[in-house]
């Protein structure tokens, strides 16, 4: 009898990420134009040149954002909305790509950034079965060796992550364990062997002591919160187009927005102030007036948010040939801490937590500084100069 693979952890939540009601494009068409009041010509025309263009938009995130609403978005506003499928081939001409690594790589990353001075969560273990040394951190190889540092450090305060990981995808956070079962949140209890076969699957993950939100953020958050700062590392400055913090709410082990009932804000850059809230609704973004549960959300400053953006900087310049950029930034009681920094950053976020497009004209004018073409269509040969690059099409 053939024995299939585990699925990771990771594994599973990918398919929960991606699963969902699935709709043919005649169907969203259809019920663009029933929200819109808009005839069916009308959206099928006004979305193909949306998806035409190099900007790319492809059928959900036009649902998502609303873009068949005219009475929100005239078409040049829609033009500032950019598909967060096109993220990395932005990145990888932005970048030096040499660097990436040293940002998708969480324990190099956080060893970089603490070396120069940024607060990271303290990292007591890596899990992982290669040859990898892990200089100063433990390394835990068998099922036996986690049971050890567990017991060792105390049930409490212990969250996992992809050591190479995105999105949040396989994270758990321990609640409790004994000599021959680990408890995680939201998991039924398992034996160590099985959580090492099952749940992590061969995969790296970091064991970190688990921070916690500042005060002011419990009554909105079930877990941590981190505030997205999207980077755009200039010759004269670092600039910072948008924030965004994103909160678990309910069982959630982690912020992200695509975990059922989770909520994003959009945060004032200059002063820390939330401007929006949001959640993701089946095909739709909803704006919501408060949090639903305990209001005051709506408005409030964030703590600690000068020192916030300057460890922001702080952290962006030291990755400065990484000119575009985000990172992900806890607020505890005692200051923020850098939870992790990212090779580019996700236009999905943003777009849905503002309810605004991306390349207003100074992201705009800034990609373009580093190469990207946004005139014409995807699949053209362009006309530009020497040195330009088309995201579809050839360097030339």
């Amino acid at each position: 009898m053939n024995m299939q693979a585990p699925i990771s952890a990771a594994q599973r939540d990918y398919n929960k990420y991606s699963g969902g009601e699935k709709l043919s494009v005649s169907e969203m068409v259809a019920y663009a134009a029933k929200k819109s009041g808009r005839s069916a010509l009308q959206i099928g025309r006004e979305f193909q040149a949306l998806n035409r263009s190099v900007r790319k938009i492809n059928m959900e995130e036009y649902l998502r954002w609303g873009l068949y609403d005219d009475t929100r978005f005239d078409d040049a506003k829609r033009a500032e909305f950019i598909s967060n499928d096109v993220h990395w081939p932005i990145a990888h001409k932005v970048n030096k790509r040499s660097w990436q690594a040293s940002a998708e790589d969480k324990m190099m990353a956080a060893s970089v950034l603490s070396t120069g001075g940024v607060a990271v969560p303290e990292t007591v273990a890596v899990i992982d079965h290669s040859q990898r040394i892990y200089p100063g951190i433990e390394k835990v190889g068998s099922p036996e060796q986690l049971r050890d540092v567990i017991k060792a450090l105390g049930t409490s305060k212990l969250f996992g992550k992809m050591r190479d990981g995105m999105v949040s995808f396989g994270a758990f956070r321990v609640r409790d364990a004994d000599a021959t079962h680990i408890i995680c949140d939201g998991l039924d209890p398992m034996t160590y062997e099985a959580f090492f076969r099952e749940h992590l699957a061969g995969d790296a993950y970091l064991l970190q002591r688990r921070l916690d939100n500042h005060s002011d953020l419990d009554p909105f958050a079930s877990g941590l919160a981190t505030v997205r700062m999207l980077n755009l590392v200039r010759q004269q400055d670092v600039y910072c187009p948008i924030a965004i913090i994103s909160m678990p709410q309910g069982d959630n082990v982690a912020d992200t927005l695509w975990r059922s009932g989770n909520i994003a804000c959009e945060v004032d850059v200059a002063s820390g102030q939330i401007k929006t809230i949001v959640r993701r609704n089946g095909h739709d973004i909803d704006f919501l007036p408060d949090h639903d549960v305990n209001a005051g959300l709506m408005g409030m400053t964030l703590p600690h948010w000068d020192k916030l953006r300057e460890m922001n900087e702080r952290a962006a310049r030291i990755f400065e040939p990484i000119k575009f950029q985000s990172t992900d930034i806890a607020i505890t009681q005692d200051g923020p801490v850098v939870v992790e920094l990212n090779y580019g950053s996700g236009f999905g976020l943003p777009q849905n937590a503002s309810g605004r497009g991306l390349l207003n004209p100074v992201v705009r004018g800034f990609f373009e500084q580093n190469g990207i073409n946004f005139d014409g269509q995807a699949g053209t040969e362009e006309k530009k100069a020497k040195g330009g690059f088309s995201l579809f099409g050839k360097r030339k």
